[in-house]
C-alpha cells in the first residue's frame, strides 16, 4: 500500500498540506467540502502536488516537515525547484531547528532520558568508517545524511548536504537528496533506515532540538561526536515517546 503527501492551493491562496493512503478519495473529500476545516471554509481547492511513500510513517514526517516550510519553500516544492528549496533553506531562520551549540557540550549539557536498550543492529564497517569520515571532513560543521541498508543491517551511508544557514551548531538534510532516497528505495534499492549527523562538540547523544524535531516514526538515528581526533558514533531508535540507545554489531570489512 502506498502513502500520499499533498499540497492543496486554496481559494484565498493559502495551501493545506495533508497525507492519506488513498490520494483520489481525499481530494474528492476535499473538494466536496467534507475534508479539514481548512480547506471547508476556503472552496474550491486545487490540487497543486503529491508524492507517494511506502509507510504511513514516512508520510507523515513529510507533512510535519512541509507544513513548517515557508510559503515561498512550498511553492518552490510545487514546481519542482530543487535548487530553490535547497537556496531558501540556507537562507532560513535559524529557529527552524533552535540548537545552540553550548547546549550539546561541555559539564553543564543536558542529557536525555533513555530507555532500556533493545537487541543489536548489524552495520557494515564500511559504513561506519565513511559516516565517521564525513564528520570528519565537514568538522567544525555538523555533517549530515541517510543511513540505507535492509531491516536492522545497515549496508552504506549516503551523505549530504547540510543546507542550515548556520552549519557550525544546526543541521538539515537537503530535501531533494531525501526523496530522491524514498524514491529509489520503491524502485527496488536500499531502504531508508534512518539519519545521521555530527556533534561538532559534545557528547553522541540526542540534543534537545534532536528530540524537538524527532517524528517519532521509528527510524534509527546515527551521532558522531568527539571530533576528528577522537569520533564516536552511537545509534538510537526515534520511538513513540522518546530515543531508545540501540546497540550494534559490526560487519568485517
Amino acid at each position: 500500500m502506498a502513502f500520499f503527501v499533498y499540497i492543496l492551493r486554496c481559494a484565498d491562496g493559502s495551501y493545506y498540506t495533508g497525507h492519506t493512503d488513498n490520494l483520489e478519495i481525499r481530494l474528492a473529500e476535499h473538494r466536496a467540502g467534507a475534508g479539514a476545516a481548512w480547506t471547508k471554509s476556503r472552496l474550491p481547492v486545487e490540487h497543486v502536488w503529491s508524492q507517494d511513500f511506502v509507510s504511513r510513517e514516512e508520510a507523515l514526517a513529510s507533512e510535519r516537515r512541509i507544513k513548517g516550510w515557508s510559503r515561498a519553500k512550498k511553492e518552490a516544492l510545487i514546481a519542482g525547484q530543487w535548487d530553490e528549496i535547497s537556496r531558501l533553506a540556507r537562507s532560513s531562520s535559524p529557529s527552524a531547528f533552535r540548537q545552540a551549540q553550548d547546549e550539546r557540550g561541555g559539564e553543564k549539557s543536558a542529557r536525555p532520558e533513555l530507555v532500556e536498550r533493545r537487541g543489536p543492529m548489524v552495520v557494515d564497517a564500511k559504513a561506519t568508517q565513511a559516516l565517521l569520515a564525513h564528520a570528519a571532513q565537514a568538522h567544525p560543521h555538523e555533517c549530515c545524511g541517510l543511513l540505507l541498508g535492509e531491516g536492522e543491517t545497515i549496508t552504506h551511508v549516503q551523505p549530504t548536504a547540510n543546507i542550515h544557514p548556520e552549519p557550525e551548531t544546526y543541521f538539515e538534510i537537503d530535501p531533494a537528496a531525501l526523496i530522491a532516497a524514498h524514491k529509489a528505495e520503491r524502485a527496488g534499492g536500499p531502504q531508508v533506515i534512518g539519519y545521521y549527523h555530527s556533534h561538532p562538540s559534545g557528547d553522541p547523544v540526542p540534543s534537545s532540538t534532536d528530540r524537538a524535531q524527532a517524528a517519532h516514526d521509528g527510524k534509527v538515528w546515527a551521532i558522531v561526536a568527539g571530533g576528528p581526533e577522537n569520533p564516536q558514533v552511537r545509534f538510537f531508535r526515534d520511538g513513540e515517546e522518546r530515543f531508545e540507545p540501540l546497540s550494534y554489531e559490526r560487519l568485517p570489512r
